[in-house]
């Protein structure tokens, strides 16, 4: 059957597509994008020649042809502002795009001491020393998209351990030795040691973090928890939690309190679509409120005190109680007591 010249050409279109990608994801071959995009104006020459040849596919190839030649030329002209792209990943430098010389940092002049700690490629350490006159801590937890895990003790104030494929983390600790507290804030930023402003990817194939934290068990912890996609894993048994406040985007969050929670501990969640499973002792009376239509809960051993409110059955009794408001969109949540 004779096979007509449409069909030909889809066809032809397609084999070397594949041919290629196949080839690219096996290791066969290294493409240097940032010299092959060098040569996009081969592709408007191309599209020239095939509507020169007046052919009934001409206007579709055209298209096509065209269509890459556009976001060839855009990425092409901004090339200069990438650094290093091939298979180790590239740098993108915020700053040349950036003329605004704002000063977000006059909050720093409160704090006696402060240190800096930033990402590194592959895997990096961070860690802020334990002083006794430390009572009060607070850790602010920016994580982005990865696996992210809070869990275990160390003679240090915070130690963390991170993997880094998208980005760069910040490790930023403030003291003020008045009031005995510190601050640390451990986020995604997009700054370097030098603070230049970039971003940075390793791996366009695995853009996932991964981050392992340890906390001392001897201050008071207040967590301010944000986690946009991923997988969070929040053991905070081991510490004397005061207040956790935790946003979740598309994210499955597992949050365990133990019996050296303070007392009326208060719990805010806000989750957008995201599974959350929290557990807690059960010696500790829990109070739990819950705002939106669409959640899916299992709640262990509460009962309901009224609409959108429940209570555990010695939550009276209780010597420690925890207090929890809940607040998300088409989420799951668990709660259950052990």
């Amino acid at each position: 059957m004779k096979q007509s010249s449409n069909t030909l050409v889809w066809g032809s279109i397609l084999l070397a597509f594949g041919l290629v990608l196949l080839a690219k994801t096996l290791g066969w071959f290294h493409i240097d994008w940032g010299f092959t995009l060098r040569f996009w104006p081969v592709l408007l020459i191309l599209a020239g020649g095939v509507l020169l040849l007046k052919q009934s596919w001409s206007g579709v190839v055209t298209a096509i042809l065209i269509a890459l030649a556009i976001p060839s030329a855009i990425i092409n002209g901004a090339n200069k502002k990438f650094h290093d792209w091939d298979d180790r990943g590239f740098e993108f430098n915020i700053d040349d795009f950036d003329d605004d010389d704002d000063d977000q940092h006059n909050h720093r002049k409160d704090y006696e001491e402060r240190s800096d700690t930033y990402s590194k490629d592959g895997k990096t350490h961070f860690s802020e020393p334990f002083t006794e006159n430390i009572a009060d801590a607070t850790l602010k937890f920016g994580a982005g998209a990865g696996e992210f895990t809070i869990e275990g003790t160390t003679s240090q104030l915070v130690e963390a351990d991170a993997e880094t494929e998208f980005g760069n983390y910040i490790m930023t600790a403030k003291r003020n030795e008045s009031t005995k507290t510190s601050v640390v804030d451990f986020e995604m930023e997009s700054k370097d040691s030098t603070g230049r402003k970039k971003i940075r990817i390793r791996d366009f194939d695995n853009m996932d973090n991964r981050v392992e934290m340890r906390l001392s068990d001897k201050p008071t912890w207040t967590f301010d928890l944000g986690l946009g996609a991923g997988k969070g894993n929040f053991d905070l048994s081991a510490y004397r939690v005061k207040k956790v406040k935790l946003g979740a985007g598309a994210a499955e969050v597992d949050l365990k309190l133990g019996e050296n929670v303070e007392n009326d501990a208060q719990i805010d969640i806000e989750a957008g679509v995201a599974s959350i499973e929290i557990n807690i002792p059960e010696s500790v009376g829990c109070e739990f409120k819950i705002d939106g239509a669409l959640n899916s809960k299992d709640l262990d051993n509460f009962e309901k005190i009224s609409s959108g409110l429940y209570r555990t059955s010695n939550y009276n009794s209780a010597k420690k109680k925890i207090k929890i408001s809940y607040e998300g969109g088409i989420s799951s949540l668990e709660v259950n007591r052990y």
